[in-house]
């Protein structure tokens, strides 16, 4: 994947937000790869990276995720921890997750006390990530809580085994009317963003409070990386923070 030197296009969520938060969404123009786990040269990582620190107030809490239910607090004295979820009631401190197809969930509150930034694959949403990221945060309301569910993969796009949504069902049977039954024999497509606005309202969010603009990766493979559509590609990062 050749690097950029060209300015990244990022994008702004199209959501409601206090004041003091901000969020952007980095997108695959130029070929602007954040992750160092995809087969990139990593010197182009280390320059895709450092255009994108010109538009954070500091470095992004990058994550090694591998689709678990882990979630710490976003403090340097980690470094790069593994985890798919992090959160912080700093000023400055950029929560960060990267995706090419699961689903990057960001979450705030009306006070603008707190962010936090959620990796969310099949596994980490039957694993709850999403609670689990709500309980480190036992000081604030979920009622008054911000969720916004970026770019992801969408139903029509996700195909999986009958072994996956058994899984679900075997946790919560009333995530059933998350999977449709696909063209191909033994195989079910999956709405990952109903599952996780599921997760969300489950978890005490009000359904006002949860942005979900269903913006398909897949579908929208030249803005944005997607696994599905091509194995050997890079990352999208979605970012949030407080002023």
């Amino acid at each position: 994947m050749p690097t950029t030197k060209t300015k990244p296009i990022l994008l702004k969520p199209a959501w409601k937000l206090p004041l003091n938060i901000k969020a952007v969404i980095s997108t695959r123009s130029n070929q602007f790869n954040l992750a160092t786990h995809v087969n990139d040269d990593p010197d182009n990582v280390i320059a895709n990276r450092q255009l994108l620190r010109n538009y954070l107030p500091n470095e992004p809490f990058w994550l090694q995720q591998t689709h678990s239910d882990r979630v710490v607090k976003a403090d340097f004295s980690q470094t790069t921890p593994d985890a798919d979820a992090s959160y912080t009631t700093q000023k400055g401190v950029v929560c960060a997750v990267m995706t090419a197809d699961c689903l990057p969930i960001l979450l705030t509150n009306t006070s603008g006390d707190f962010v936090a930034a959620i990796h969310a694959g099949w596994r980490g949403l039957n694993d709850d990530i999403i609670v689990k990221t709500i309980r480190k945060l036992p000081q604030f309301k979920p009622k008054e809580m911000l969720a916004f569910i970026g770019p992801a993969i969408d139903q029509e796009c996700f195909e999986i085994g009958a072994e996956v949504r058994k899984s679900f069902l075997l946790n919560d049977i009333n995530t059933a009317q998350f999977f449709n039954l696909s063209k191909n024999e033994g195989k079910y497509m999956a709405n990952l963003r109903g599952i996780a606005e599921y997760k969300l309202l489950q978890a005490g969010l009000l359904l006002q409070n949860i942005t979900n603009p269903a913006i398909c990766t897949k579908c929208n493979h030249n803005w944005f990386f997607s696994y599905r559509e091509n194995s050997n590609t890079g990352r999208m990062a979605s970012l949030i923070w407080k002023e």
